[in-house]
């Protein structure tokens, strides 16, 4: 039989969900953990993990955590926070291997929107791949636009009112999935048709359905004809009764230059000037 303790100390993946505990200052014996699930607990305060050099998956969600501290930063990949109590995502200035950041649906105080510590983006930007934000009473997207390795998104039933908005999320060039469901702006008319029509070519999936490519290239033809930049053929193929039947040959549009996400909502590093038709 191993001692306990050996066992203990190359354990890779522990469980401890819904076990009722507040407290992580036992775990630190398992020096050799790849993947920690402690969510549904009653944990107020991460611990015990900042010196673990193999710690790779975090699972916290639904606990009562309000401040992301003692991590192990070098090595973390995915980090799940979901239904805590956090105010300001902080320290983790030295997380240069992030690639999920899972912090929807904070317990906040009433119209506090979920906040990102000064230099905190610079530092997860150039890996991040996934981020979960959603519910969480935030009204602007600057801070995100400055992620542009982002693939997946989720910034559902958030406080997001303007179009501008979302056709600036269309700028992360490697977006593959976005929610929006639930903010303001979702219900504007032709919300839909407008982030078709400017999306980048990865986007597969908007608000949790399939984006199709002919219909894509349809809407941007589209922007392109009113704006007068097809030639007679293109022009022609609008008249067909088929394209008609897709539901969008009755949109009018305005073409014209964007504002700058500048000048709206202030500087950000990264953030750029976009052009795009707008169904009106």
């Amino acid at each position: 039989n191993v001692p306990v303790a050996k066992f203990l100390k190359k354990l890779s993946h522990l469980n401890l969900n819904d076990k009722r505990l507040d407290s992580m200052a036992n775990i630190s014996v398992c020096k050799s953990l790849k993947n920690l699930y402690l969510y549904n607990n009653n944990i107020r305060v991460i611990e015990g993990l900042d010196k673990f050099k193999n710690l790779t998956h975090l699972y916290l969600e639904n606990n009562k955590i309000s401040q992301i501290e003692g991590l192990p930063e070098a090595c973390l990949q995915k980090l799940y926070l979901n239904e805590n109590d956090i105010e300001v995502v902080e320290n983790l200035e030295n997380a240069n291997n992030l690639t999920e950041l899972h912090v929807a649906s904070q317990r906040l105080p009433p119209y506090q929107p979920l906040r990102f510590a000064p230099n905190i983006i610079d530092t997860i930007a150039h890996t991040l791949l996934v981020l979960n934000i959603a519910n969480n009473n935030i009204d602007t997207v600057v801070d995100v636009l400055r992620l542009t390795n982002l693939e997946k998104l989720n910034m559902a039933r958030n406080k997001i009112e303007n179009m501008d908005m979302c056709l600036a999320l269309m700028q992360l060039e490697s977006l593959k999935e976005l929610d929006l469901r639930g903010n303001p702006a979702a219900k504007m008319p032709k919300y839909t048709e407008n982030l078709i029509a400017n999306s980048p070519s990865f986007l597969s999936k908007l608000d949790g359905k399939e984006v199709v490519e002919n219909h894509r290239t349809m809407l941007k033809n589209l922007v392109a004809f009113k704006s007068g930049g097809l030639g007679f053929r293109e022009r022609a193929s609008y008249d067909d009764e088929e394209n008609m039947d897709q539901g969008y040959g009755n949109m009018s549009l305005t073409n014209q230059r964007a504002p700058q996400i500048e000048e709206k909502w202030g500087s950000a590093p990264g953030a750029m000037d976009y052009i795009g038709g707008e169904f009106r």
